[in-house]
């Protein structure tokens, strides 16, 4: 499959899962309408107070290694996905995907929203997931400042121990650790960041720090730099996910 042509093109996307989620058993519904786009949720055919995992991608339309690292991993994982009960977001921006942009038509940055519940998208999420506790929880992103691959852990976590680092290992077999002490203005240390409740982003909540507050035991967001070659950045982001669904839910 050529990814680079493919990348961007929010209805081959959906396509391919369709035909992922008839093999595998999951559920696919339109959940709303963004931007006169049709966005859609697969999951398990079980309660939500039973779903183990939450994956999501794409919330930023301009960090395709996301969209496309969650399918290869779905892909690659039917097994997993048949017995773990899970529920997925393959591209919560698909306006975004197609321009290539992070916004969605209107400007807003949808990753500053979970506190605001105003776009019908994010609205419906988290009315879905009500009751819900997930085991984990994983936001795929990209970064084009990046110099390498790291990720966070958002605040409220009650759980310390080397997984996050384990996680980065994973990945770093494709793109090395992102070594800066300051990433995106945050400390890091060998690529982690744990921000402070305190340094969350004025603008609003993301995903990702929403997901570990109220539904989630673990929740972590992936990035990865979106300059490099896009296939190694899907692997990489594949790799990482791997592990952290192998260590947490098998």
């Amino acid at each position: 499959m050529n990814l680079i042509g493919n990348a961007h093109n929010y209805m081959h996307l959906v396509k391919r899962w369709r035909e992922l989620g008839r093999k595998v058993g999951l559920r696919i519904r339109k959940f709303a309408t963004m931007d006169g786009l049709p966005c859609y949720e697969l999951s398990s055919k079980r309660d939500i107070s039973e779903c183990q995992l939450y994956l999501s991608a794409g919330i930023h339309g301009d960090e395709p290694a996301g969209t496309e690292g969650l399918y290869a991993w779905a892909n690659k994982n039917c097994k997993i996905l048949s017995r773990v009960p899970v529920i997925i977001y393959p591209c919560l921006n698909p306006w975004g995907l197609l321009e290539n942009s992070r916004f969605t038509l209107e400007g807003k940055d949808l990753n500053r929203q979970w506190d605001k519940g105003e776009d019908v998208s994010i609205a419906e999420i988290i009315q879905k997931t009500m009751g819900a506790q997930f085991s984990l929880a994983v936001n795929l992103h990209e970064d084009y400042d990046a110099h390498g691959i790291y990720l966070y852990e958002p605040p409220t976590v009650k759980k310390r121990d080397n997984l996050a680092s384990q996680i980065l290992e994973s990945g770093s077999e494709y793109i090395t650790i992102d070594s800066r002490k300051k990433i995106e203005g945050r400390w890091a240390r060998k690529g982690i960041i744990r921000p402070a409740p305190s340094s969350l982003p004025k603008e609003g909540l993301p995903e990702g720090a929403f997901l570990q507050e109220c539904r989630a035991e673990r929740t972590f967001v992936f990035e990865t730099p979106s300059e490099l070659d896009l296939q190694v950045r899907v692997q990489a982001q594949v790799a990482m996910l791997d592990h952290a669904v192998t260590k947490l839910l098998l």
